[in-house]
Protein backbone atom coordinates (compact mmCIF):
# COMPACT_ATOMS: atom_id res chain seq x y z
CA UNK A 1 0.00 0.00 0.00
CA UNK A 2 3.11 2.22 0.45
CA UNK A 3 4.22 1.98 -2.50
CA UNK A 4 0.98 2.53 -3.95
CA UNK A 5 0.65 5.61 -2.07
CA UNK A 6 4.12 6.96 -3.12
CA UNK A 7 2.86 6.19 -7.19
CA UNK A 8 0.30 7.83 -6.55
CA UNK A 9 1.66 10.75 -5.13
CA UNK A 10 4.02 11.15 -7.76
CA UNK A 11 1.34 11.13 -10.72
CA UNK A 12 -1.34 12.74 -9.38
CA UNK A 13 -0.23 15.17 -6.94
CA UNK A 14 2.42 17.16 -9.07
CA UNK A 15 3.75 16.82 -12.58
CA UNK A 16 6.00 13.75 -12.38
CA UNK A 17 9.17 13.47 -13.51
CA UNK A 18 8.66 10.99 -16.75
CA UNK A 19 6.04 14.29 -17.89
CA UNK A 20 8.60 16.68 -17.00
CA UNK A 21 11.23 14.73 -19.25
CA UNK A 22 9.09 14.24 -22.00
CA UNK A 23 7.83 18.13 -21.93
CA UNK A 24 11.55 19.51 -22.56
CA UNK A 25 11.60 17.14 -25.52
CA UNK A 26 8.23 18.17 -26.73
CA UNK A 27 9.48 21.95 -26.78
CA UNK A 28 12.60 21.56 -28.47
CA UNK A 29 11.44 21.30 -31.69
CA UNK A 30 9.46 24.34 -33.68
CA UNK A 31 5.98 23.47 -34.04
CA UNK A 32 4.74 26.84 -35.19
CA UNK A 33 3.89 25.91 -38.57
CA UNK A 34 1.49 22.75 -37.26
CA UNK A 35 0.04 25.16 -34.84
CA UNK A 36 -0.77 28.09 -37.50
CA UNK A 37 -2.39 24.91 -39.62
CA UNK A 38 -4.25 23.52 -36.91
CA UNK A 39 -5.37 26.70 -35.26
CA UNK A 40 -6.72 28.07 -39.09
CA UNK A 41 -8.43 24.56 -39.44
CA UNK A 42 -10.59 24.43 -36.33
CA UNK A 43 -11.03 28.56 -36.74
CA UNK A 44 -12.46 28.05 -40.33
CA UNK A 45 -14.65 25.30 -39.27
CA UNK A 46 -16.06 26.82 -36.55
CA UNK A 47 -17.13 29.59 -38.57
CA UNK A 48 -18.55 27.29 -41.57
CA UNK A 49 -20.31 25.73 -38.51
CA UNK A 50 -21.62 29.12 -37.38
CA UNK A 51 -22.71 30.44 -40.81
CA UNK A 52 -24.42 27.39 -41.72
CA UNK A 53 -27.24 27.88 -38.10
CA UNK A 54 -27.04 30.91 -37.23
CA UNK A 55 -30.95 31.81 -38.03
CA UNK A 56 -33.81 33.14 -36.42
CA UNK A 57 -34.46 29.94 -34.77
CA UNK A 58 -31.44 29.35 -33.37
CA UNK A 59 -28.77 32.08 -31.10
CA UNK A 60 -25.47 31.27 -31.49
CA UNK A 61 -22.61 33.31 -31.26
CA UNK A 62 -18.98 33.18 -33.42
CA UNK A 63 -16.45 31.14 -32.35
CA UNK A 64 -13.96 32.29 -30.17
CA UNK A 65 -11.13 29.98 -30.22
CA UNK A 66 -12.60 26.86 -28.98
CA UNK A 67 -13.48 23.30 -30.99
CA UNK A 68 -17.47 23.53 -30.11
CA UNK A 69 -20.28 25.93 -30.28
CA UNK A 70 -23.28 26.66 -27.98
CA UNK A 71 -26.75 27.16 -30.07
CA UNK A 72 -29.62 27.72 -28.17
CA UNK A 73 -32.64 26.58 -30.05
CA UNK A 74 -35.87 29.01 -29.55
CA UNK A 75 -38.94 27.17 -29.03
CA UNK A 76 -40.89 25.96 -25.93
CA UNK A 77 -41.31 22.39 -27.59
CA UNK A 78 -38.83 20.65 -24.85
CA UNK A 79 -38.92 20.91 -21.37
CA UNK A 80 -35.13 20.81 -21.00
CA UNK A 81 -32.30 21.12 -22.85
CA UNK A 82 -31.40 17.11 -22.30
CA UNK A 83 -34.85 16.31 -24.19
CA UNK A 84 -34.38 18.73 -26.77
CA UNK A 85 -30.49 16.90 -27.50
CA UNK A 86 -31.71 13.59 -27.30
CA UNK A 87 -34.70 14.86 -30.50
CA UNK A 88 -32.27 15.93 -32.01
CA UNK A 89 -30.20 13.13 -32.23
CA UNK A 90 -32.77 10.88 -33.21
CA UNK A 91 -34.28 13.01 -35.34
CA UNK A 92 -31.05 14.07 -37.48
CA UNK A 93 -28.16 11.99 -36.11
CA UNK A 94 -26.21 14.92 -34.64
CA UNK A 95 -24.79 14.30 -31.14
CA UNK A 96 -24.63 17.12 -28.97
CA UNK A 97 -24.58 17.98 -25.33
CA UNK A 98 -27.35 19.84 -22.85
CA UNK A 99 -26.44 22.87 -21.71
CA UNK A 100 -27.81 21.77 -17.86
CA UNK A 101 -24.35 19.50 -18.40
CA UNK A 102 -22.33 22.86 -18.07
CA UNK A 103 -24.44 24.58 -15.21
CA UNK A 104 -26.88 26.54 -17.25
CA UNK A 105 -30.64 26.04 -16.13
CA UNK A 106 -32.49 23.09 -17.73
CA UNK A 107 -35.14 24.55 -19.45
CA UNK A 108 -32.94 26.91 -21.38
CA UNK A 109 -32.62 25.14 -24.75
CA UNK A 110 -28.65 25.64 -25.09
CA UNK A 111 -26.66 23.18 -25.96
CA UNK A 112 -22.46 22.16 -26.74
CA UNK A 113 -21.75 20.87 -30.34
CA UNK A 114 -17.70 20.17 -31.20
CA UNK A 115 -17.02 20.57 -34.50
CA UNK A 116 -14.41 18.12 -34.56
CA UNK A 117 -15.74 15.27 -36.30
CA UNK A 118 -13.04 14.96 -39.21
CA UNK A 119 -9.38 13.30 -39.71
CA UNK A 120 -7.75 15.99 -38.94
CA UNK A 121 -4.34 14.28 -40.26
CA UNK A 122 -5.77 14.35 -43.60
CA UNK A 123 -7.48 17.91 -43.68
CA UNK A 124 -3.71 19.04 -42.21
CA UNK A 125 -1.74 17.35 -45.15
CA UNK A 126 -4.19 19.32 -47.65
CA UNK A 127 -3.64 22.54 -46.49
CA UNK A 128 -0.79 25.10 -46.54
CA UNK A 129 -0.11 27.71 -43.87
CA UNK A 130 -1.95 30.96 -43.82
CA UNK A 131 -4.70 29.76 -46.42
CA UNK A 132 -8.05 30.86 -46.43
CA UNK A 133 -9.92 27.78 -46.36
CA UNK A 134 -13.37 27.95 -48.30
CA UNK A 135 -16.18 26.05 -47.64
CA UNK A 136 -15.57 23.75 -50.53
CA UNK A 137 -12.19 22.03 -48.75
CA UNK A 138 -14.50 21.88 -45.12
CA UNK A 139 -17.17 19.92 -47.03
CA UNK A 140 -14.44 17.64 -48.39
CA UNK A 141 -12.05 17.08 -45.26
CA UNK A 142 -14.85 17.61 -42.78
CA UNK A 143 -17.90 16.25 -44.37
CA UNK A 144 -19.47 14.64 -41.28
CA UNK A 145 -18.75 18.31 -39.77
CA UNK A 146 -20.67 19.64 -43.05
CA UNK A 147 -23.40 16.91 -43.32
CA UNK A 148 -24.41 17.20 -39.53
CA UNK A 149 -24.40 21.50 -39.75
CA UNK A 150 -26.41 20.84 -42.92
CA UNK A 151 -29.25 18.35 -41.04
CA UNK A 152 -29.51 20.38 -38.02
CA UNK A 153 -29.90 23.32 -40.05
CA UNK A 154 -32.93 21.83 -41.61
CA UNK A 155 -34.23 20.41 -38.69
CA UNK A 156 -34.26 23.62 -36.84
CA UNK A 157 -36.48 25.20 -39.74
CA UNK A 158 -39.31 23.37 -38.34
CA UNK A 159 -39.18 24.73 -34.59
Amino acid sequence: MKSLKTLASESYSTVNSPTQYAAVEAYKGDYSEYLNKTTNILKSVGHYVFNKLKSNKILINKPQGAFYLMPEFLNKRFKNSSELCDVILNETGVAMLPGSEFGFKPGKMLTRLSYTDFNGSIFLENTTLNENILDEKIEKYAPNVAEGAQKLSNWAKNL
